[in-house]
């Protein structure tokens, strides 16, 4: 059964998605590379509602900001493409991006704006991706995006996901001269590892002891901002 979480922001969906595997999941032995692992795991089904408000970067994740940025570079830009790795999701959407945009500039009502990464036989490989689709639609008047995960860490991966998805969402919206509209998550498996318990349990004592002091628990947009900026004075 699917936990339908609905958040105003990137961060709000990110504590409540974690609170919600801490607190319903159940254990499942799985397959894990080449070895069986005790997970929690759920099925998530996330609305954002305003995915540039803030709070807006939640800091229960496994990176800093700078690590982030450069996780958003890889997704949206390939700066990763021509490292060697099996695949990229940036090498895996980019050839069918254009089509999206221009889809949707011929038929601003389209529902075929959709990109399968999962494509031919690289769901049975050793490594298949865990992000599967990615559907851009037009909701009155603003592009919203949906995307699908067959399966998710919680932990590990799910915050820099999220963030590097609501990105590519930012970018299509601001070519297509749309406003944002609101992202949704779908994950049929939302997961934690059996090594990874106690870092999610030290995020939700993170969001507890913070409470709304969100200064304290999130970074900001000016915060995401001028470290980009930073960055590209390098």
């Amino acid at each position: 059964m699917f936990r339908h979480i609905t958040a105003r922001s990137l961060a709000e969906g990110i504590e409540k998605s974690m609170r919600a595997l801490a607190e319903y999941s159940h254990i499942e032995e799985r397959e894990n590379q080449d070895r069986m692992n005790e997970m929690k795991e759920i099925q998530l089904l996330l609305d954002i509602t305003e995915p540039e408000s803030e709070p807006f970067i939640s800091k229960a994740m496994p990176c800093d900001l700078k690590t982030l940025i450069q996780y958003e570079r890889e997704f949206l830009d390939g700066t990763a493409d021509d490292l060697g790795w099996k695949y990229t999701y940036h090498g895996l959407y980019s050839p069918f991006y254009p089509k999206v945009l221009e889809e949707l500039r011929r038929n601003i009502h389209s529902r075929r704006a959709v990109i399968a990464l999962g494509q031919g036989d690289i769901n049975f490989t050793p490594d298949p991706p865990c992000l599967q689709t990615l559907l851009f639609s037009v909701v009155n008047g603003a592009l919203e995006l949906t995307c699908l995960f067959r399966s998710n860490d919680g932990v590990k991966a799910f915050p820099m996901n999220i963030q590097a998805i609501a990105a590519l969402q930012r970018k299509a919206a601001g070519e297509l001269g749309l406003p944002v509209g609101e992202l949704h998550y779908i994950a049929n498996n939302f997961h934690a590892y059996q090594n990874d318990f106690d870092q999610l349990d030290s995020y939700i004592k993170l969001f507890d002891r913070y409470g709304d002091d969100y200064r304290r628990k999130c970074y900001s947009w000016e915060q995401y901002m001028k470290k980009k900026e930073e960055m590209d004075n390098e």
